[in-house]
């Protein structure tokens, strides 16, 4: 994988910034992270938060935060504006991270980077998956199975000391989605075992209905409930792109 790679993978029609990097694990592998954003702003999820959560989420422990200086190509060489400062200093104080800036590509068959192994979309992998949550303030697990175009990634919610940097496991699991290459969301299985009834949550509404507004979320109530419905039902009237007023990049 190159930085170049990661690049291509940034979701980001209203901003064009394309920011990206990787955290490596305390297994060695490396976790990739790019901007994914929301048509309501504050719900977009920023690159060095997408790694770490993607890291988190693989019970594996972030290390060291990479990220690149500029891009090299065949024709030229461009800088990238990568994370902000200001990202990057929360997310390092907050796991003790050491921060590194490459002008090369990463590669090399010595490393390894994060690939999904998820096989089944299922309650009992869903069940399974609780044991990731990350959730010390809430102790309130929710898991996630996304179906997407390159495979099924996993989600499990996680929580930091700053309340609303947390995400929930829809979001994680729509982060590792675009990180890895996935263009095309078919649906999503959402697992939260201290509800009786699972519902997701306004933001993450909106952030479905982005992704894969013509997708179908499965919630599983229990071990033998499950309702299914169209992502778009989740939110009537919900705000478009078509409301801006500029053209997307």
């Amino acid at each position: 994988m190159k930085w170049i790679d990661l690049e291509t993978r940034c979701y980001a029609p209203y901003s064009g910034l394309k920011d990206f990097c990787m955290v490596k694990g305390s297994s060695g592998v490396l976790h990739p992270g790019v901007r994914v954003e929301n048509i309501s702003f504050p719900l977009s999820i920023g690159a060095a938060q997408a790694a770490i959560f993607s890291c988190l989420s693989e019970g594996d422990t972030p290390g060291a935060l990479l990220f690149p200086d500029k891009i090299e190509t065949k024709d030229h060489t461009r800088k990238t504006s990568s994370c902000s400062e200001k990202e990057l200093l929360y997310w390092c104080d907050e796991f003790g991270l050491k921060c590194n800036t490459s002008s090369h590509p990463v590669s090399g068959t010595d490393e390894r980077f994060f690939q999904t192994n998820e096989q089944n979309a299922d309650i009992v992998r869903l069940r399974e998956l609780t044991d990731r949550c990350i959730i010390p303030y809430s102790a309130f697990p929710v898991t996630a199975l996304l179906v997407t175009d390159a495979g099924i990634f996993s989600g499990v919610n996680i929580e930091v000391d700053d309340w609303q940097k947390g995400l929930c496991a829809e979001r994680v699991a729509i982060a590792k989605a675009r990180a890895s290459g996935a263009a095309s969301f078919q649906e999503i299985h959402v697992y939260a075992p201290q509800s009786d009834y699972v519902s997701p949550c306004g933001a993450c509404r909106q952030v479905l209905v982005e992704h894969m507004g013509d997708g179908v979320m499965y919630m599983h109530h229990n071990d033998v409930e499950t309702s299914r419905l169209t992502v778009a039902d989740l939110l009537p009237y919900q705000f478009k792109a078509g409301s801006l007023g500029h053209k997307q990049h």
